[in-house]
Formats: C-alpha cells, structure tokens, sequence
C-alpha cells in the first residue's frame, strides 16, 4: 500500500536540500499524485539531466534524510548514474526511491508544488513510450492510456517525443510489446474504474495502426 504521507515527508526533506534543483519527481507518482489521480504508486523516481553531479553526494544526502525520517534500509543499489534505496518505515510500510541520471533531453515545462520540482505531462508521456516499449508491467500501460484518455495530448506526440531520447525505438517493436498486454494478470490498485477489456482493446488497435504505417 502506498504511503503518501512517507512520500511527502522523504519530497519535503530532499527538495529542502541545495541539491535539490537540479532534480525532479517524474514517473507514475508524478502523474498519479499531482496530474491524474488514477491509482496509487508506491515509488518515488527523482531524474537529473545534469551529468556532473556527484551521485556519491546525493548518496550521502539520501542516507541522511532516511536516517531523519527513521526508515530502515532493505535494499540499496549505487552507481554512478543510478541510486535506488528500498527502505521500510516503523509501521511496515515499504518506500522505494530512485535516483536516476536521465539522457539530456527534455520536453515540456516544470510545474511546482510547493518545494517539489514536478515533471511535465509530455515528458512523463514520452517516457512510457519508453518503457513500455522496453518492459511489460501493467502501471506504464495504464499511465499512458489515461494520459491519452485523459488530456488532449496525442499518441503520435508522445511517439515523436521519444524517437528522440531512443533512436532504436520503432514502430514494428513498439507495437509488439504493446500486445503483450494481453499476458499481464497484476495490475496496481486503482483510484478509478478501469475496463481492462477497453485498456487491452485499445492497445490492440493501436498496435495494428503502428503495423500498417511500416507496410509496403
């Protein structure tokens, strides 16, 4: 279960910091929390395009907000472009935070929520282009189909956004990965009514018009 008062307690603290601006919250809580209210998302995904920061700083500054915050460490991956802590908090519930050094390329403008530095609806979009294209999880499906169904922000927009970031993105595989929304059973919970039958339809249909654009 998604804990939002352990989310904004670890935001307030971070964006707080003075590494703070150069980072943004992106990903389904973004959109979930402070676009679309659509289902709960238990991660907190905070991008940079800034190259030269220190993650090994940013490492130090997390263990100690984790440490302020009282939350226990479960897991923790570092790198130099990728931080990820799973950390679980007095009462048993699990936060996952990841920090993450994004390609240096950006659509759309910030939006401010108090401190918290928020992603703009376009990029969020562009990116689970990405990753649906990249992996098979139900939540990025979901995501883009509300922002789709929800905003008047276009498919091909969003398609045209992410051949940018990756330029092996194409339709032939991206519609493939998107019919294999028909093998995914787990779902997130969600906030509002989801027709799976209408969510796998229409990516079924959307995944036919991408295989006609590449037909002789």
């Amino acid at each position: 279960m998604a804990d939002y008062k352990l989310q904004d307690d670890f935001l307030e603290e971070f964006f707080s910091e003075n590494l703070a601006p150069d980072f943004y919250l992106t990903g389904g809580t973004a959109l979930s929390r402070f676009y679309l209210h659509h289902r709960l998302s238990d991660d907190i995904d905070l991008f940079t395009q800034n190259q030269k920061i220190d993650f090994s700083h940013v490492n130090s500054l997390v263990l100690r907000i984790l440490d302020k915050l009282k939350l226990k460490i479960i897991k923790q991956v570092n790198t130099d472009t990728f931080l990820q802590y799973i950390t679980k908090s007095k009462n048993g519930n699990t936060l996952k935070i990841d920090f993450v050094k994004e390609i240096p390329v950006h659509f759309g403008e910030f939006k401010m929520k108090g401190k918290v530095r928020i992603d703009s609806l376009e990029n969020i979009g562009s990116n689970k282009v990405l990753t649906i294209f990249g992996r098979r999880d139900a939540k990025d499906f979901i995501d883009l189909y509300f922002i789709l169904q929800k905003t008047k922000l276009e498919f091909d927009h969003f398609y045209n956004l992410a051949i940018q970031k990756d330029l092996g993105l194409s339709e032939f595989y991206l519609a493939n990965s998107m019919r294999q929304i028909e093998d995914i059973s787990i779902y997130p919970k969600m906030l509002v009514k989801l027709d799976k039958n209408k969510l796998i339809k229409f990516y079924s249909e959307l995944a036919e018009k991408l295989m006609l654009r590449i037909k002789p």
